[in-house]
């Protein structure tokens, strides 16, 4: 039962802190990341996920304003 409690943990930190904003649900650029980084680690290993949502991000923010 230990085992799980680290992923989950992790998992939480992870939506709240590119969801959440001011105790308010915000959907913006980082939704874009966490979504790219899902997709990749499903087929690739995880530093190449990491790399591609740090990547989309910012192209986000950068396009997005």
């Amino acid at each position: 039962m230990l085992e799980l409690l680290t992923p989950a943990l992790l998992t939480a930190l992870v939506i709240t802190g590119s969801f959440g904003e001011g105790g308010h649900l915000t959907i913006d650029e980082k939704a874009l990341g966490v979504g790219a980084a899902i997709a990749v680690a499903l087929r690739t290993p995880v530093i190449v996920a990491v790399v591609l949502a740090a990547v989309v991000t910012a192209l986000a923010r950068l396009f997005l304003g």
